[in-house]
């Protein structure tokens, strides 16, 4: 399985160059979020007023240049990737972890009470509106927001399509012969589940977790514009809200916006590459077809 493992990533990284693109964008990011941002200074933790030169546009000393309070942007866009990143993963996380048992219960069990009970459960979340629903939790739970309060919101309905797929997927595999063999020895619902449906939809919920990655970044700059997020944290919403606020571009300050969507931009292309290129390795005509394409290059 490990090798197997390998060969799937030598082949992606060869052939798609999308998803070569991708990581090391994505791997860049996440050293800059994770890894770079632990050593910024105590004063551009948060957003407030700092002890830098205002509004000063980029040199060596300030490389993204300084907000109209004096705070240093590298660090604070430093910071907010990977706060902007961990609330993607956890809404990613919590979100597909639902998904994956309503949608498999949902499409094991879709002959009876229970299967028909989930299912009226996940299309009732998938006709719900998420935003409006969505800004009034955040404003009923503003004083208690944070990244890991944001991220539990979200997934209230980030699981719902994802499960409904899952379901779909699961009563398809329930016409299969192993499946049926496995039904048939007694073995029990989940070990079912872990020996014969997880390693068919492992690969289809990655490409899931990542889409509700982008999915859950998107919606929290939508609630920080809104002001419903904890706008004393920096995230990529935080830092669209504050130098919208703070009339950025209108005073010539162009660098705060700039480099904010530059940011946005590769995070979420970067994932969006990835996600793509994984999916279109999974389908069997269009891999095919590259692996075939590549072959052709290399003899020539």
């Amino acid at each position: 399985m490990r090798n197997s493992f390998i060969d799937n990533i030598s082949n992606l990284l060869l052939v798609y160059r999308g998803f070569t693109f991708g990581i090391i964008i994505l791997v860049v990011l996440l050293f800059l979020g994770f890894g770079l941002s632990n050593f910024a200074p105590s004063n551009d933790l948060l957003w407030g007023m700092g002890n830098a030169p205002f509004s000063i546009p980029p040199t060596f000393n300030y490389p993204f240049g300084t907000t109209t309070n004096g705070q240093n942007l590298f660090w604070l866009l430093m910071i907010a990737i990977k706060n902007s990143m961990l609330l993607g993963f956890l809404t990613g996380a919590i979100s597909i972890a639902i998904a994956t048992i309503m949608g498999f219960l949902a499409g094991r069990f879709s002959s009876g009470i229970l299967g028909d009970l989930l299912n009226m459960i996940i299309d009732s979340f998938c006709v719900i509106p998420g935003l409006p629903v969505l800004l009034v939790l955040a404003f009923a739970l503003k004083n208690y927001i944070n990244v890991v309060m944001i991220s539990l919101i979200l997934s209230i309905f980030g699981w719902a399509w994802p499960s409904k797929q899952m379901r779909n997927i699961v009563m398809n595999l329930n016409q299969k012969q192993f499946i049926m063999t496995s039904k048939f020895s007694g073995l029990n619902t989940w070990k079912t589940f872990l020996h014969d449906y997880l390693p068919y939809v492992l690969p289809w919920l990655l490409i899931q977790f990542l889409g509700l990655v982008n999915w859950a970044i998107g919606m929290e700059v939508t609630i920080a514009i809104f002001g419903m997020s904890n706008m004393s944290v920096p995230t990529i919403g935080t830092s669209i809200y504050w130098a919208y606020t703070n009339q950025t571009l209108l005073l010539g300050q162009w660098w705060w916006m700039t480099f904010t969507l530059i940011l946005t931009i590769l995070l979420m292309l970067s994932i969006y590459m990835v996600s793509m290129s994984i999916s279109d390795y999974l389908n069997p005509r269009t891999r095919l077809t590259r692996l075939q394409k590549s072959k052709v290059l290399e003899e020539a």
